[in-house]
């Protein structure tokens, strides 16, 4: 009897162990399933967070360099953030899968936040170039509209199209910033030599507001009728060897 139970404590010792070792295998086994998943589901989310951090900095790029104008606060914070998420380096990584009580989990959920807020920042900054554009197509406007009544010429023309063109394309450019912001230096060169608003051209000019304001019409209209000008605005306007060479008079 005595060989018996001694017998079967030995069998009950070897299955415990056997179920151990089951065990041990079957959570290492589950671990390193899962953290081959997280692995992956790492390096998608980093390829989406670079995707969208090269949009931004092109943006930015448009913003800072070819145009000259600061970075908004929340754009200057997404690539502080950036920067800090992308400073873990592999050794890291490995560190936190070799640790059970660490997960990558937590990590991969702060670069979609970050990707979130580098998005948001893309937005704004587009907003800002929305708003410059908006305001250089005035000007360019308003330089056409100058042209029409001062005299066009070709090279004018190509000027003020190649300045819109470049402003129509700053929210999806094409070309490097070095590329885009040597083209933009010799566009907005060209379209400063131009006439590109009423009150230089009539200070050059020695006109009055109100000649300048018929002037307008006359540009925007195409016409206007003499009895709707003024002897002093007619006098001004034959003074000015530009205007009194192409504006016609008709019955």
């Amino acid at each position: 009897m005595t060989i018996q139970a001694t017998s079967l404590e030995s069998k009950l010792d070897t299955l415990e162990q056997k179920a151990e070792e089951y065990d041990t295998r079957t959570n290492t086994e589950q671990r390193v399933a899962r953290s081959e998943e997280n692995l992956q589901e790492l390096n998608q989310v980093l390829s989406k967070l670079e995707s969208s951090f090269s949009e931004f900095e092109q943006q930015a790029g448009v913003l800072t360099e070819v145009l000259d104008q600061s970075l908004p606060s929340t754009a200057v914070h997404a690539r502080d953030q950036v920067r800090s998420i992308t400073s873990v380096t592999q050794d890291d990584i490995l560190d936190i899968i070799d640790d059970s009580s660490q997960s990558l989990s937590s990590h991969i959920d702060d670069i979609r936040e970050t990707r979130e807020t580098v998005k948001t920042a893309i937005d704004r900054i587009n907003d800002e170039l929305r708003k410059i554009r908006r305001e250089k197509l005035e000007d360019a406007d308003t330089a056409e509209s100058i042209q029409k009544i001062d005299g066009e010429n070709l090279d004018a023309r190509e000027t003020i199209e190649s300045y819109r063109s470049f402003l129509n394309s700053l929210l999806n450019p094409k070309a490097p910033i070095s590329e885009l912001k040597s083209r933009w230096q010799g566009i907005e060169k060209a379209f400063e030599n131009l006439d590109t608003d009423w009150e230089g051209f009539r200070q050059r000019h020695d006109l009055s507001h109100q000649t300048i304001e018929d002037l307008k019409t006359l540009s925007r209209d195409g016409e206007v009728d003499l009895d709707e000008l003024s002897d002093s605005s007619v006098n001004e306007m034959l003074d000015v060897s530009e205007l009194r060479s192409n504006i016609k008079m008709s019955l």
